[in-house]
């Protein structure tokens, strides 16, 4: 199903998508100059809503951008989208908030921009294939490196991310490990990674300039309560090679697992147990945190 079938609000106007309009001038689209965050709905209910949203103040902060609603209103108007998207009969969506700069000179200047836009899309959510989680996926290493500036900041400056899918499709692979210029794990292009070496779940540290991951936050709490070592560190790359599992998470996939990296088998080259019981408990965990929102 295309993306273009879902709806979009733009500073509160819903339209379908292919009917939404932004002016040219605004820095979002001349420069990446925006914020954005990205989550899915469970039982036509936004995921974690408010977790992502404390994300994109920080995100607001670190780029100096005042937000032009606050948590509330924001909140109701992605409910107020989601409605409109379910008319069409579709339960379930991916939701993208994006905040840009606004209108502005053709130069870089964020003085010249009047105020923010917000655009937030409900687009039809397509459930991964069951296979996907049964049989595990083929990752690469990317040659496109993570930058540690504006870490936690999650920006629509995504060129490399954009490169980064380029070359993991290439190579038929599924997503692609990040590293940073001095050759350390960072994340996946739009993930966080974990790696499994007996009773230890180890996973990229915030020195590694990783983006935090709402769904990553949710996967340490339940590790830790399954009695799993958890250990967020600057990591090697060289330690794939000595981990039983991989996996990554985000809020779109939830838990995926990795059997491959760069064609080489991870362990045993199928899911493992720990990332069956973790993914078990985070889809027990999802009925309790749709009441947190």
């Amino acid at each position: 199903m295309s993306s273009t079938s879902g709806v979009v609000n733009i500073n509160g106007v819903i339209s379908p998508i292919a009917d939404g309009r932004i002016s040219v001038l605004d820095h979002g689209f001349l420069f990446g100059d925006n914020i954005y965050e990205t989550l899915r709905t469970y039982r036509g209910k936004p995921f974690l809503f408010f977790r992502h949203f404390a994300r994109l103040e920080r995100s607001a902060q670190a780029i100096f951008l005042t937000l032009p609603w606050d948590r509330v209103r924001t909140h109701a108007e992605v409910l107020k989208t989601i409605a409109t998207a379910q008319q069409s009969g579709q339960r379930e969506h991916r939701i993208r908030i994006t905040i840009t700069r606004g209108i502005g000179d053709i130069g870089p200047d964020p003085g010249t921009c009047d105020s923010a836009n917000a655009v937030i899309f409900a687009t039809p959510f397509t459930e991964i294939p069951a296979s996907v989680y049964d049989n595990g996926v083929d990752v690469v290493v990317s040659s496109f490196y993570r930058s540690r500036q504006l870490g936690d900041a999650k920006t629509g400056n995504l060129l490399r991310a954009v490169l980064a899918i380029r070359e993991a499709k290439a190579a038929n692979a599924f997503e692609a490990i990040t590293l940073t210029a001095d050759g350390k794990i960072s994340d996946g292009i739009t993930s966080n990674l974990w790696l499994v070496q007996g009773n230890r779940l180890l996973t990229p540290s915030i020195a590694s300039g990783i983006l935090e991951g709402i769904t990553r936050a949710v996967v340490l709490d339940l590790a830790r309560r399954a009695g799993l070592d958890v250990v967020e560190d600057v990591l090697d790359l060289s330690e794939v090679d000595t981990s039983s599992e991989l996996f990554l998470t985000s809020s779109t996939r939830e838990i995926v697992p990795i059997v491959r990296v760069a064609g080489k088998p991870v362990g045993t080259g199928r899911p493992g147990p720990v990332f069956t019981r973790l993914l078990e408990a985070y889809r027990r965990e999802v009925d309790v945190l749709l009441r947190e929102d």
